[in-house]
């Protein structure tokens, strides 16, 4: 069977989960909450937070997957519906990360506007990835960890003299509307407590798991409101124009006018845990998928990659219709898949099993 460890989820949720939340999501958090976005990105990890201990509650229950849960409850039909269901809602909500990561990748590392073709080799690596599963997460989950906390750390010390934090105050001067708007309209960045429900079964429960996973989330969390309160407290009120903020936050570094944009090493090295981040959706989408038809991951594999690159071409200029519709009309997809259903696989554990 699949398996991950659980040092390897904890190394997810502490150096994987938090790159994803520094491209694009500072300029949109920013664009509806303004200088109250940490309250509205604090509201998004408690929520997580929430599921992530109710799924690893779960975890301590029983030792049985999703679908062996589902199975006994409700039979093999209704299993593989479910999974089947979830593989078209991972393959979905990969599609605006990938286009996230494509416009990053064309803009920040060409000098000169290059073709899609650039961002192709992509789809060989999430291939790849997809068809080995739950292994390749963990494993790559630990070289990730020392990567991100060498690179977060140095665009952080090169970012923290320019950045001004009175910018965050006072407080309250946002209403408390706009920043549930800022929060609602963010939930699509905040799917990996889907991902854990979906471990159950594939890692052996530990004494103290779920402290262990709760404190890798918290860090991760930190991680994230910390690159928030900096990357605003740099831009301010033009935090808004500036996309791709992994690449910005930093540019302001006088040390590095001699050397040009050295900090350039440590946004290519996140730029890499960023591909791993990627991969997820598209393997979590592979194995439900596998499951559902009952087949190996090979063909499920190469149908997603396809539709994927299919959709990148087709999307190349609607970057902003996607954003919108996955941000303002989507946001009670994300709610029932990332967090009711989730939730909900609480009830399927029944009592806590004997040791």
């Amino acid at each position: 069977m699949d398996k991950i460890k659980l040092r390897q989820i904890c190394f997810y949720f502490a150096a994987v989960m938090p790159v994803a939340k520094m491209l694009v999501y500072p300029t949109a958090l920013v664009y509806r909450a303004r200088s109250g976005l940490l309250f509205s990105a604090l509201l998004n990890f408690l929520a997580e937070g929430l599921i992530v201990l109710l799924v690893m509650l779960a975890a301590k229950r029983t030792g049985c997957s999703l679908f062996g849960l589902i199975r006994q409850k409700f039979g093999d039909a209704a299993a593989r519906c479910v999974y089947g269901l979830f593989a078209l809602f991972f393959l979905f909500s990969a599609l605006l990360p990938l286009m996230e990561q494509k416009n990053f990748v064309l803009q920040v590392m060409y000098e000169n506007t290059p073709s899609l073709i650039s961002f192709a080799p992509f789809f060989f690596v999430s291939f790849y990835a997809a068809v080995k599963g739950f292994k390749s997460i963990g494993r790559l989950a630990d070289i990730a960890l020392p990567v991100f906390v060498l690179s977060f750390a140095a665009l952080i010390l090169l970012a923290l003299p320019h950045a001004d934090f009175s910018a965050l105050l006072p407080l309250l001067a946002v209403p408390a509307k706009k920043l549930a708007a800022g929060s609602l309209f963010s939930i699509n960045w905040y799917t990996d407590c889907a991902f854990l429900l979906f471990f159950l079964g594939h890692f052996k429960y530990e004494k103290g798991g779920a402290v262990k996973v709760l404190s890798a989330y918290a860090a991760g969390s930190a991680a994230v409101l910390l690159f928030l309160a900096v990357f605003y407290g740099v831009f301010s009120d033009i935090a808004v124009r500036q996309q791709n903020a992994i690449a910005q936050i930093s540019k302001y570094t006088t040390s590095l006018s001699s050397l040009g944009r050295a900090d350039y090493l440590f946004v290519f090295a996140l730029a890499l845990i960023v591909i791993i981040r990627m991969c997820v959706p598209v393997q979590m989408c592979v194995h439900c998928a596998s499951a559902a038809i009952g087949c190996k991951p090979f063909f499920p594999a190469l149908a997603a990659n396809a539709l994927l690159l299919a959709a990148a071409v087709f999307f190349n200029y609607s970057y902003l219709e996607i954003q919108t519709l996955f941000t303002q009309k989507l946001w009670p997809l994300f709610f029932l898949f990332a967090y009711l259903v989730p939730a909900a696989a609480l009830l399927l554990c029944g009592r806590k099993k004997h040791e």
